[in-house]
């Protein structure tokens, strides 16, 4: 019973960064309406095994190096803002479905490493380690129920955002509406890029 009262506040912390709108949520979105929900389940996993590996580093510790060294956290801005920048440029020019296998997509490799310079994934990692270890158990205690809360959370985030991309897909049925659909989701993913300089 005491461990369903420790994992309460983390599980409803760790669902409300996970489910509400920022990269990896617009990405697996966007994916699924172009290439359907199946398409998007190795980008799934990306998200899935991407953020929990940053978890993991983080409530070990290495969360404090990116604090400490204010010059790595810029390094990291920079990156992640070249990335999304170019990733919001490829489905701001995307203007239809595509099944064309030689066009380039990402991947879960691709997902997979944008979460180590994600900051919303490195700043819920190191909220997580910084408040919710509390040594009322033992820390490995601690640390696989915060590890709990965080697999039901991403994994169901994913499912829902990509559900929800690929739910929009069969109303998206002529080019104009793939071109606006698309257009606006670039710019949101823009949105998450201004959230990272500022």
């Amino acid at each position: 019973m005491e461990y369903i009262y420790f994992m309460a506040p983390i599980l409803t912390f760790a669902m409300t960064a996970s489910i509400t709108p920022g990269p990896n949520n617009i990405i697996l979105s966007t994916n699924a309406v172009n290439y359907g929900f199946k398409a998007t389940i190795p980008l799934m996993l990306g998200v899935f095994f991407g953020f929990l590996s940053v978890l993991t580093l983080c409530l070990l510790g290495i969360g404090e190096i990116y604090e400490n060294y204010p010059n790595f956290k810029n390094f990291i801005k920079i990156v992640a803002t070249i990335f999304l920048t170019y990733l919001a440029y490829k489905i701001f020019i995307s203007t239809k479905f595509s099944d064309n296998n030689k066009k380039r997509r990402f991947t879960f490799r691709d997902i997979y490493f944008f979460q180590l310079i994600n900051p919303k994934a490195v700043s819920v990692s190191m909220s997580s380690s910084a408040i919710f270890i509390q040594n009322k158990f033992s820390y490995l205690e601690e640390f696989i129920l915060i590890f709990i809360c965080f697999i039901i959370s991403t994994s169901t985030s994913a499912v829902v955002w990509a559900a929800i991309g690929h739910s929009f897909r069969k109303y998206l049925n002529d080019k104009r509406k793939i071109i606006y659909f698309n257009r606006v989701m670039a710019l949101l993913l823009l949105g998450c890029v201004f959230y990272i300089i500022l």
